[in-house]
């Protein structure tokens, strides 16, 4: 689990162009912000994606309490075990007396978490475009998020880590 800032910001990237040409494009710099908060299950390819409108501590209680609710329809019994990195919001306190353990993932590690690679992919479609309201970012967004959703393999593919094969629970 991971969140990751999109915006009304251009994000560039590298672009092809002829030799001795360089690129040109257009950038706007917004400064409107929202949250894509991901929980994503690297094995079976389940993501459970909840857009916020910042990465506070009430919105991860929010991310949190959906997380569960989706949790509780998705898989009926036993324990669910969410990574999470060390941001000073993902609180380990919420999550007492619940069949959801949380776990922290150790410092500066983010090839550990495989929500980061997922947000790699998820950045790629969101670069090099100029969107004028916060509510077209979250619209094409939740498009490509969409992909995700109707194609679990895409998931698996790109999050489940050799590591995990050999991971073994205490």
């Amino acid at each position: 689990m991971d969140e990751m800032r999109t915006g009304t910001r251009t994000e560039l990237k590298r672009r092809w162009t002829p030799g001795g040409h360089r690129p040109v494009c257009k950038v706007k710099l917004g400064y409107e912000y929202s949250y894509l908060y991901a929980a994503l299950a690297p094995v079976s390819g389940v993501l459970i994606a909840l857009l916020l409108p910042d990465m506070t501590g009430e919105c991860f209680k929010l991310f949190f309490q959906f997380f569960e609710k989706e949790v509780e329809e998705l898989f009926a019994k036993g324990k669910i075990l969410l990574l999470l990195d060390q941001a000073s919001t993902h609180q380990l306190r919420i999550a007492k007396g619940c069949r959801i353990v949380l776990h922290h993932l150790p410092v500066a590690s983010p090839e550990l978490n495989s929500a980061e690679r997922f947000f790699e992919e998820i950045r790629k479609p969101l670069s090099n475009r100029i969107f004028q309201t916060i509510e077209d970012v979250e619209e094409f967004l939740c498009g490509a998020l969409k992909k995700y959703y109707q194609t679990p393999k895409l998931i698996i593919k790109l999050c489940h880590y050799p590591y995990m094969l050999y991971a073994k629970p205490k």
